[in-house]
């Protein structure tokens, strides 16, 4: 237990240290990333205007093909849900109607001819 106390008390000496030295690197770093980000200006620029109609046009087929893969999921999935109800509703319909027409028919019409 006095060990933890003893490394909180010192990482509190430590931090209470840092605090000038972080003051010192912001009021000299920060004139230097704003020197940086001036000569950076043109580069952005020039990125910008050639780079943004690329990425526009980029996304934009990219939408469309996810909007024409979407559609054909949709109706792929709507068409495998109609064939699923046609065969739950259809084949039992058709089993019946054959089990009907042997039952009803008479003998002689069940022959091929």
């Amino acid at each position: 237990m006095f060990a933890l106390i003893r490394g909180l008390f010192f990482a509190a000496i430590g931090l209470i240290v840092l605090i000038p030295l972080g003051i010192v690197l912001a009021t000299v770093g920060l004139p230097i990333v704003a020197v940086l980000g001036l000569l950076a200006l043109p580069v952005l620029l020039v990125l910008f205007l050639v780079g943004l109609p690329l990425l526009i046009i980029v996304a934009t087929v990219v939408g469309l093909i996810g909007a024409v893969f979407g559609i054909l999921m949709a109706f792929l999935s709507v068409g495998v849900v109609a064939l699923k109800i046609a065969f739950i509703v259809l084949v039992p319909l058709l089993i019946l109607g054959w089990i009907v027409r042997r039952i009803v028919s008479p003998p002689d019409r069940l022959g091929m001819r």
